[in-house]
């Protein structure tokens, strides 16, 4: 009987080489241009992520919003933070050179943050797939096959924009190589982890070369939470796939994918909140959308267990929670507690 055994090509000896380089080393990055001294900034937008192939524009908002939770944990309230839903900015050159809109000047004024008090973080990959084939040979060294082989590669980038110049100030570039041998940890909640990972160190080493520019337009009050959970649904634009009724979790219909209701909706919320253990995720499938207070400071008037539905009548994001602090006149919650009871509350 003769045996097969893989004997790799030069080509893709040097493929493999390379996903075992990439998954033993941290992410290389560039950085392009430096802030001008100048420039000083009180607000940011993260805007939708500019996936450069096919992906369902929920997925652009939601690896964009993910990539809002990194800035602020990394600046805290050094700056009023706005994610990809909230506020849409134009490249330079787009949109007729028009600038910012009044929409945008109207709500930084609200803040009392003028025009050139904003900058724009603008996160964009392209993915790069290499295919190759290998041979198989028996111990008698003939061939007996081929083996087809596919290494993907994402190529990042981080731009930050000075709007009110219609300037790009810095540039953040670096590339991820996907480990088709890495373990899947999250059930499928990120489809492209190597791609996230990348973005999210990108979009740090673009906070540090801005983060000296960064000052807040008033001091802000005390924290209302210490640890938070989001849950998407208000936000993100799935609803091809996920019921807005919390009875159809029930329901034994599939999706086109075959999965269920159920499952999606516990991928999102793991994807929104990978450090949230499996137990609390599955009481937030169950609820509406919003903040979940998982700890709050002694005396605050956010309690551990509420939920935070709506702020000014507005979805509650992890973002516009934060901004409350810094926010010239009081902002109108409504909050679902443990018992189930909804009250306003006037925050900060």
């Amino acid at each position: 009987m003769k045996h097969t055994a893989p004997f790799p090509c030069p080509r893709l000896m040097l493929l493999m080489v390379a996903i075992l380089a990439a998954g033993c080393r941290s992410t290389p990055f560039q950085v392009r241009g430096a802030v001008p001294e100048s420039l000083g900034a009180s607000a940011v937008v993260v805007q939708p992520f500019g996936f450069q192939w096919v992906e369902p524009d929920w997925r652009a908002v939601e690896l964009s919003q993910r990539l809002v939770n990194v800035a602020l944990a990394q600046t805290g309230d050094a700056a009023l933070f706005f994610g990809p839903t909230e506020l849409q900015v134009a490249k330079p050159g787009e949109d007729g050179g028009k600038g910012l809109t009044r929409a945008v000047v109207a709500t930084l004024a609200s803040y009392g943050v003028r025009p050139d008090g904003l900058m724009v973080l603008r996160p964009s990959a392209e993915k790069r797939i290499q295919s190759g084939e290998r041979e198989l040979i028996d111990t008698a060294g003939y061939s007996v096959g081929q083996s087809a082989t596919e290494v993907v590669m994402y190529v990042g980038r981080v731009e930050v924009l000075h709007p009110a110049t219609h300037e790009v100030v810095l540039e953040v570039f670096g590339e991820a190589t996907v480990n088709p041998y890495a373990d899947i940890l999250d059930e499928g909640a990120d489809p492209a982890p190597a791609l996230t990972s990348l973005m999210e160190e990108l979009t740090r080493e673009a906070l540090r070369g801005l983060s000296s520019h960064l000052k807040p337009p008033r001091a802000p009050s005390p924290a209302l939470a210490t640890s938070l959970a989001w849950a998407p649904w208000d936000v993100l634009d799935v609803a091809a796939w996920m019921p807005k009724d919390m009875a159809d979790l029930e329901s034994p219909l599939h999706t086109d994918a075959g999965q269920d209701p159920r499952s999606l909706r516990m991928q999102r919320l793991r994807f929104a909140n990978p450090d949230v253990d499996a137990a609390l995720l599955e009481t937030l499938a169950r609820r509406p959308g919003g903040l979940y207070v998982r700890a709050a400071p002694e005396g605050a008037k956010l309690s551990a267990g509420d939920l935070v539905l709506t702020l000014d009548g507005r979805p509650a994001l992890p973002q516009t929670l934060a901004r409350a602090r810094l926010a010239l006149v009081p902002v109108e919650a409504r909050v679902q507690q443990p018992s189930g009871r909804i009250v306003p509350l006037v925050l900060p």
